[in-house]
């Protein structure tokens, strides 16, 4: 059994296939395109995913499609009437709003129910069938069936989906039921991104920033008793909010009112020079998201009285409100995958038609992150030669000792191994890495590499048998989805990814899930005590993640990076 799964017309497009229930491939558009976020019909992926796995267009069984427009099309009156004089505005910046924005999903319906029209267009007249499915449950989907667990709670949260923006379900065996969900416009996802925007970040980019700034706030503030007025917790999990300080449903100029501005100031016009009160608001969103996830994670586990937790979504991104979770103890263990976001729906509708809809059995634990395109030494040597770039090529055991020694030197090198990560995460296989131990390595990558601003803080990658030593929760973590606390000996070792509140965005790894970034670690700690090392992902300011040789090429000639190692390859500066 051969299923396509596609993510497009939105923000964040990908291509996965599963074949004989394993999702063997999987890759965002962006990678390819070099767009980021882009949401056109992810052609390059699918391409590149048929080629990786050797199968032709019309040996493709079946083709799902992360989005039921029939249900969107079913609530639109129900919306009408609800919010009759905003229409008005609606329908004067439908036209505006670009693919990637929330609301941009309007003016793509008719191409959405077109959409096998255009790939058989593209690719030839197949034998598939095709499925629109409902967007949360291909986020429940892409969690549930990868995690392992026999049984689960289930918890998606989002911007929305058709109407949805959080669901609570329940996954048995290899059955998903829906039990519970919260409707537009009360989105936890539209509003992070809402106060994103109006302290002076762009869309999409905002929410992952916004929640690095917020530590820089005070998370008892005045503006959180405001924050809590406007987002109301409900006792059956939910969450109600205040929509007279929100335009985001209705208006892509501003997502906020007026009566928003009067309450928090106006909108940020200079980012980099916040106030007090502006970093207290960040904070105080922050603080109300992860209100928001305990309250519907007790909610959950009261309801189903699992034991196990998995989380999608975009807000599921939110790797602190994640591992406030995990720390609750409320469930034994807590999963999310690599691709949380929208992009992951291209692997959750394959795994929700397989299991869900044609009934079998046997859920596969996900295997792998690394699901994209791979490269061989020889396309290494060839893309080094054509630039006419000295290297040196290296046994695997110095590899990992060189590599080792130049990131404890306090050198900065680029990482290119094997298969692309599939999520917004680089994992190790697509990174810059650099050293924990040197305080200043953050301004050092910021000024030199990375260009972004001084307030994020970087992530570490930690050899997953040692991540006692360094963290007050041990919850198994190799997505880098959750943030923990620092034990307090500790902070002053590995300042360089301790952020200014103690905490640090982990990324724990074992043997099984990447031995090349294992045994890179396992040579550190052989020269330091420490098997630990910064990780931030292989690309530079306004660019996805490199995919290629090439691209790690280009970024590593136009970075004031020290040394690449691609593959076995050695480039030194």
């Amino acid at each position: 059994m051969i299923i396509l799964g596609i993510n497009c017309f939105g923000h964040d497009s990908a291509a996965s296939i599963l074949i004989d229930g394993d999702i063997v491939f999987a890759c965002e558009e962006e990678r390819l395109s070099r767009k980021k976020h882009t949401g056109a019909v992810p052609l390059n992926s699918i391409r590149v995913g048929l080629q990786k796995t050797g199968l032709k267009w019309n040996e493709i069984d079946h083709i799902t499609y992360s989005w039921n427009p029939t249900i969107t099309y079913l609530s639109m009156p129900k919306f009408g009437i609800r919010f009759a004089t905003k229409i008005p505005t609606l329908l004067r910046e439908k036209k505006n709003f670009s693919m990637e924005e929330n609301l941009g999903m309007l003016n793509y319906l008719q191409e959405i129910k077109k959409l096998p029209e255009i790939l058989d267009g593209e690719f030839g007249t197949g034998k598939y069938k095709f499925h629109w499915l409902e967007h949360h449950l291909t986020h429940g989907a892409s969690a549930f069936y990868p995690s392992g667990f026999e049984n689960a709670a289930i918890l998606t949260i989002d911007g929305a989906g058709e109407w949805s923006t959080m669901t609570f379900q329940e996954g048995k065996a290899n059955k998903i039921k829906k039990i519970f969900s919260v409707n537009t416009p009360h989105s936890m996802g539209a509003v992070y991104q809402a106060v994103s925007r109006h302290l002076g970040f762009r869309f999409l980019e905002g929410p992952g920033k916004l929640m690095g700034l917020a530590s820089y706030g005070n998370r008892d503030s005045d503006e959180y008793e405001k924050v809590k007025k406007i987002i109301h917790l409900k006792k059956d999990g939910g969450f109600k909010i205040d929509m007279s300080y929100f335009s985001y449903h209705y208006s892509r100029r501003t997502p906020v009112t007026s009566r928003f501005v009067n309450a928090f100031g106006p909108s940020v016009l200079d980012p980099g020079h916040w106030s007090q009160k502006e970093l207290d608001l960040a904070a105080a969103i922050q603080r109300r998201t992860e209100d928001v996830f305990m309250n519907a994670a007790k909610s959950i586990q009261e309801r189903t009285k699992q034991k196990n937790l998995v989380l999608a979504g975009g807000v599921a991104l939110n790797s602190v409100a994640n591992g406030r979770i995990a720390e609750s103890g409320l469930f034994s263990e807590v999963f999310i995958q690599p691709a949380a976001g929208d992009s992951g729906t291209s692997a959750g509708g394959p795994l929700y038609l397989y299991h869900q809809k044609l009934g079998f059995k046997n859920p596969k634990k996900w295997r792998s992150s690394f699901l994209g395109p791979s490269y061989t030494e020889i396309e290494y040597e060839m893309e080094l030669k054509a630039r006419s770039i000295a290297f040196n090529i290296l046994g695997d055991d110095d590899l990992y000792k060189r590599a080792a020694k130049n990131i404890v030197d306090g050198k900065i090198i680029a990482w290119f191994q094997d298969a692309l990560e599939f999520g917004p995460r680089a994992l190790g296989n697509r990174s810059f890495l650099a050293s924990p131990f040197i305080a200043q390595m953050k301004d050092t990558l910021n000024q030199r590499v990375k260009f972004r601003e001084d307030f994020r803080p970087f992530a570490a990658a930690i050899l997953e048998e040692d991540a006692h030593r360094y963290l007050t929760h041990t919850e198994k973590n190799p997505y880098m989805l959750m943030v923990f606390s620092v034990n307090q000996e500790m902070r002053q070792v590995i300042p360089a990814v301790t952020h200014v509140d103690g905490t640090v965005r982990i990324q724990t790894v074992n043997q099984d899930e990447n031995l090349k970034l294992y045994k890179l670690l396992v040579a550190i700690r052989e020269l330091t005590g420490h098997g630990i090392v910064l990780n931030t992902s292989f690309n530079i300011k306004g660019e996805p993640i490199v995919c290629s040789p090439n691209n790690a090429v280009e970024s590593f000639v136009g970075a004031d990076v020290d040394v690449l190692y691609l593959g076995n390859f050695e480039v030194n500066k």
